[in-house]
């Protein structure tokens, strides 16, 4: 009877410490240990931001790196040669794989494997390209980055795993076969066209007075131009102003010429610059990628 009594208050007393013991396992770690950190899965819907941001180029140029959607598979990819034109400068050939170009869907919500594309030239957005087939913009002796990304619908960069899909061709053009001429008057960027909004008419003269000059009017409403956006041209060496109204905070870029303004409400834009870079220009919205203007300089 002993026996039995001691036997049974040890299993006893074993079971009171195994029991304390579980409990400081599962406890909650003390406030000198950090706790241990959980891996969380990743929505393929969400939209990131691309790992360079907003990138700023060594020449002060602003390029979109606002934000990218990650593909989903089959993914995407697209393929970008250049080809001489006969008649004189340079074909952009690029060919999107597992990826609808869907002009009539541009600037609404994302649709998984459709959308357009993005011509940046020396890390300068350019464009957007609607077609495989593109004439190069005028380009001047040097080393030229071209380099094509896929865009959705909303403008957000496709991406895999984090990596925007794009491709880059680098073009080498000789003095003698250069279609821009660069012995012009350049501005503080290297841009040959500049912005003229700071400047002041000579004395005795006027704004207008100083070059042939071409106004455009934009009125935003609700984040978008009234209207539609607008296709204009332009003509070669004239001087364009573009006065802007708008119901909402944001810049509005110049691509190509790299003209970047703030607009906000209630107090309206003017603007001005000299168009001495021949080609097709898109004015937009930096923040949204909602174009505005087509301007065709010629």
């Amino acid at each position: 009877m002993r026996d039995y009594f001691w036997r049974s208050l040890t299993v006893a007393t074993a079971l009171v410490f195994l029991g304390a013991a579980c409990g400081d396992d599962s406890a909650s770690t003390s406030p000198d240990t950090p706790a241990p950190s959980s891996t969380a899965a990743v929505d393929s819907d969400t939209t990131t931001t691309a790992p360079s941001g907003h990138l700023e180029t060594d020449g002060g140029r602003h390029t979109h790196g606002a934000a990218t959607t990650p593909a989903v598979e089959p993914y995407p990819s697209v393929s970008v040669r250049i080809l001489e034109d006969p008649s004189g400068g340079w074909l952009l050939h690029s060919v999107p794989a597992n990826f609808r170009l869907a002009p009539e869907n541009v600037s609404t919500e994302h649709i998984d494997g459709e959308g357009h594309m993005h011509l940046y030239i020396d890390g300068v957005k350019i464009m957007r390209l609607y077609g495989e087939w593109h004439q190069l913009p005028p380009l001047a002796a040097g080393v030229h980055e071209i380099r094509v990304e896929l865009s959705s619908n909303d403008h957000s960069a496709m991406a895999i795993n984090g990596t925007i899909v794009d491709d880059t061709a680098t073009l080498e053009v000789s003095a003698a076969e250069a279609t821009l001429a660069t012995d012009g008057p350049t501005d503080d960027t290297g841009s040959v066209g500049h912005d003229m909004s700071g400047m002041e008419p000579e004395e005795g003269g006027s704004m207008d007075e100083m070059e042939s000059q071409q106004t455009i009017s934009v009125d935003i409403v609700g984040g978008e131009p009234v209207g539609g956006h607008q296709r204009v041209d332009v003509g070669l060496n004239s001087e364009v102003a573009i006065l802007v109204t708008s119901d909402t905070s944001e810049e509005i870029h110049v691509h190509g010429y790299d003209i970047l303004h703030p607009v906000a409400v209630g107090q309206p834009l003017e603007f001005s610059f000299l168009a001495e870079i021949p080609g097709v220009f898109e004015v937009e919205l930096e923040g949204s990628g909602r174009l505005l203007l087509q301007l065709t300089v010629s």
